[in-house]
């Protein structure tokens, strides 16, 4: 297994589940905003990427969950706080549901990945009908996109959004590049008041972030995928969460027989194009089920984001990084 190590070597530990492209790499920018705050951030890259070695698409979930407490015992860690991207909610829930020995009360979703059965994503439906074989070329597509196509998508890191939008009518990438490059250009700025790091050293970190992240090893991208779409071997192995409405019913009542309670916030992005309002009202629906209990949930929609972008707002990870530290909800 191949990861990053940040922030503050002594504080309380945040693992970072991201999205499709789980690459350590992606948690390099939030480095400072984890040691100001005094919480270490470990970010691991999955089977397949970067240095971690592949595993068969079917045993993706199976084998994180049971290398995961063997690589915390390893750093010396007893419990990690959880936060995932996208893709990474499948990886967040399995590890809660089977090694909650190791997981403390606080969880955070980023855009949320929804089964397109619940989301009705047009694009993720029709994605969903490719031949499972176009997968195993699926990771060189953003390759392309982010180190020729697109320098604008290189510097953003909106890799996922970017690709899904392509061929979709009636879609204004150039509009949308644009965007992403105002809400990054502010973040620098705040970064850049707040924490003392000069706005082009943000720019230039996101872009080499991107850049080393494609120039590794992206093969699991293409299982991952797959694992997202439910296709082919993969669609039957969601593991604990292969139904969220039960997944979280279950996670609520054994917490509750324990006598705790899970902490449960969500940010969704104002416009998703790969989870959309119906994916956003779904997942709500799973934790606010009528009758659940031991689970305190909140969700907000953070304005001015996209489905990549609302991983990357200063604000979001400034009021995570504050409830780990703290161990409490602010």
């Amino acid at each position: 297994m191949s990861y990053t190590d940040l922030g503050c070597p002594t504080g309380p530990v945040l693992l970072l589940l991201p999205g499709m492209f789980a690459s350590r790499f992606l948690g390099l920018p939030l480095h400072v905003l984890a040691e100001h705050t005094g919480v270490r951030l470990i970010v691991i890259d999955r089977p397949g990427i970067g240095g971690s070695t592949g595993v068969r698409v079917e045993e993706r979930i199976d084998s994180w969950v049971d290398m995961l407490p063997m690589f915390l015992e390893q750093l010396g860690i007893e419990q990690v706080s959880l936060v995932s991207h996208s893709a990474g909610t499948v990886y967040l829930l399995n590890t809660l549901a089977r090694c909650r020995r190791v997981v403390t009360r606080e969880l955070f979703f980023l855009a949320p990945w929804v089964d397109p059965a619940h989301s009705h994503v047009t694009s993720m439906q029709m994605a969903q009908y490719l031949p499972t074989k176009v997968f195993s070329l699926w990771h060189h597509i953003p390759r392309f996109v982010v180190t020729q196509a697109s320098p604008m998508l290189a510097s953003s890191g909106a890799v996922m959004r970017g690709i899904s939008s392509v061929s979709l009518p009636g879609t204004n990438n150039n509009t949308q590049a644009e965007e992403d490059k105002t809400f990054l250009d502010s973040n620098w700025r705040r970064i850049e008041r707040d924490y003392g790091v000069p706005k082009e050293e943000s720019a230039e970190l996101s872009r080499l972030v991107v850049d080393a992240l494609f120039k590794g090893e992206t093969v699991g991208a293409n299982d991952e995928a797959l694992v997202c779409l439910k296709k082919g071997e993969a669609g039957s192995n969601w593991g604990a969460c292969s139904d969220y409405r039960t997944c979280v019913r279950e996670l609520g009542a054994r917490e509750h027989a324990a006598g705790g309670e899970l902490v449960v916030r969500v940010y969704f992005a104002e416009k998703d194009a790969m989870v959309g309002y119906k994916g956003q009202k779904y997942f709500e629906e799973c934790w606010r089920a009528e009758g659940l209990q031991g689970i305190d949930f909140r969700s907000v929609v953070v304005k001015g984001t996209d489905h990549d972008t609302v991983s990357q707002a200063v604000e979001v990870w400034e009021e995570i990084l504050r409830a780990v530290k703290n161990a409490n909800i602010l």
